[in-house]
This record gives structure tokens, sequence and C-alpha cells, in this order.
């Protein structure tokens, strides 16, 4: 293989999951759409931020569970506690990293730059794979987790009924773990991120990742934004992993090519077809089926939150294109 096609293997996603192998002038043009589309969303949601107000009123006027503000509270404490295990784990783990980074490849400021890149796949790796499982311990057994994933319940079960829907044990707490993380993603990228060449491109995505968990919590769709917390982090636990093997100096090509022809699976499989198949295709279905009160107090909170599920799976297709684009010329290069 050449020296060009494993340096393009390894380059730096557009996001944790796409590549940045793109032309100057088509970089500048999607910083331009990102940009626009992040000022859209966050004003839309500022406007329409409200209608919650009515969600609660139908709520008490019918006995239904609701979680108000103060229950982001706990949420608050976890992204303090991912903080601090994100920021020790890079000085304690840099070391390790410095050891099995890449020599030949990364020198000088890049090495030291990607060192702390390396730290946080690494940290990746590990949360999200104890998210993955304390989301199937949660989830276990439920009518409401699919085969799609796994499960013996069904994609509709997560809408059925909606919004009188049943309690599940310790689902409020895999919620709000879930949400403090993209707290903290959101925090973390707008505060010590701003110069990153994908800056706008991660705003855009962790501003829908928090707007619609933290939404789907205070609207009582625990259970469908429960499967889509599921259906996500599997995908971010091997791109992780691909990316870290692609940048150690002891790599064999033939595991590496494995790793991201699994990673492009996982990707396409639960993000393109069990997200939309399973998700906002029974989404569209509850929309059009509210009783005409329930319509007028659902019809801009939820329209909103299926709105931003198509853009985000918009963007999976972008990345998973990107990331197509990037990988299987190395793969034919073999």
């Amino acid at each position: 293989m050449s020296k060009k096609s494993q340096r393009e293997i390894s380059e730096e996603p557009a996001k944790e999951n796409g590549l940045h192998s793109k032309p100057k002038k088509d970089h500048a043009s999607m910083k331009i759409v990102f940009k626009s589309l992040s000022i859209i969303v966050i004003c839309v949601i500022l406007g329409i931020w409200s209608e919650i107000s009515r969600f609660y009123s139908f709520s008490q006027a019918h006995g239904l569970r609701y979680w108000s503000y103060k229950e982001f509270f706990p949420a608050v404490i976890a992204m303090l506690l991912i903080f601090f295990y994100r920021y020790s784990a890079e000085y304690l783990l840099r070391g390790w990293i410095d050891k099995i980074l890449d020599n030949v490849k990364y020198k000088g400021e890049e090495r030291a730059s990607h060192i702390k890149r390396m730290t946080k796949w690494v940290c990746d790796i590990i949360f999200y794979t104890l998210t993955t499982l304390f989301g199937y311990w949660v989830l276990w057994g439920t009518k409401y987790l699919p085969a799609e994933l796994g499960g013996s319940g069904k994609c509709s079960a997560s809408l059925e009924s909606y919004p009188f829907q049943e309690d599940t044990p310790y689902i409020r707490e895999y919620y709000l773990l879930q949400i403090g993380n993209h707290m903290f993603a959101f925090f973390d990228n707008l505060l010590f991120k701003r110069g990153e060449r994908n800056f706008y491109e991660m705003m855009l995505h962790h501003i829908l990742a928090l707007s619609l968990t933290m939404m789907s919590f205070q609207l009582n769709l625990v259970h469908v934004g429960s499967i889509v917390l599921i259906i996500h982090d599997p995908g971010d636990i091997f791109l992780c992993i691909s990316r870290f093997y692609s940048d150690s100096k002891c790599k064999k090509m033939s595991v590496l090519i494995c790793i991201f022809i699994l990673n492009l699976f996982v990707w396409i499989y639960l993000r393109l077809y069990v997200f939309p198949s399973c998700v906002i295709f029974y989404f569209f279905k509850t929309y059009f089926s509210f009783t005409p009160e329930a319509f007028s107090v659902f019809r801009f909170t939820v329209g909103l939150i299926i709105a931003k599920q198509v853009l985000l799976i918009s963007m999976h297709i972008y990345w998973a294109v990107s990331y197509t684009h990037l990988t299987l010329p190395t793969i034919y290069s073999v």
C-alpha cells in the first residue's frame, strides 16, 4: 500500500464519524451550510420552547407523569463528572498514548495535538461501551426494545398510547446520564474547540443531540428516546476503535480494513436503517394519529422533534458518504 493511502485512511474525520479529506472550497461551502443550519435550529428551538408549558398543563389535567426543568440538576452533575473523567484521563493516559502513537506520521506540535485526540477516543470507547451496556440492562425485556436491536419487542411499542406511557425502572437515570454527556459535548465544543475546522459541523450535531434529548425527556418521550440513544452509541464505539487503531504504530492493515468495514456496517445498519425505520417512521405515524386535543398540544413540539430527526439523519448520510469515499479506495488498493 502506498504512503498516501496510509495517510488518507487515518485522517481526522469531519465529525466524530466523518473524514477530513475534502478540498478547501468544498469545506468552506459546508461550513456556511452548518453555520446557517445551527442558527436556524437555535432560533426555532427558542421560539417553540414555550410550547412545553402546554404539555405540562395537559399532563396535569390528565394525571400524566412529566419532568420539569428541576429534574435536569442530576444531568448537570453528570456533565461535571464527565468533564473530570475526560480531562483527568487525558493527563493519566498521555504517556501511554505517546508510546503507541505512530512515530513517523506525527511529530512536534501535531503529535501533541494527536495525543489529546487519541486520549479522547479511548475515553469515548470506555464511556459509550458502558452506556450501551447500561441502556440494554435498563431496556432488556421491555416491549419496546425491538428485534432489530436484539430485543423481543416491537418498534411501534415505543410510542404506543403516547402520551400515556408506563414507567421503566432506571430509565430516568439512564436518560439524565446521556443528557449530561450531551451537555458536556456541547460546552466542550463551544468553549474549547472554536478554532477547529469542523467547529460548526459539530456545533450543529451537539445542538440537535442536546435539544432532542432534553425535549424528549420533558415531553415524556423517554421510551422512544432511549431507543434512539441505544441506536447511536455503538457506532461511536467502533468509530473510535478504528481511529485509534489506525494511528497506532503497531497496526496491521488487514486488521484495520476489517475494523473499517465493521464500523461502516454498524453505522449504516443502525443509523441509516434502524433509526429511520424504527423511530422516524413511527413518529410520523403517531403525529398524524393524535386526537384533536392532543394534536393542539403536540403539533409544534413533536413536529419539531421529527424535523430535527430528519436533519440528524441527513447528517448521518453525509458522514457515511464521506467515510465511504475515503475508505473504499484504500481497501481496493490493498
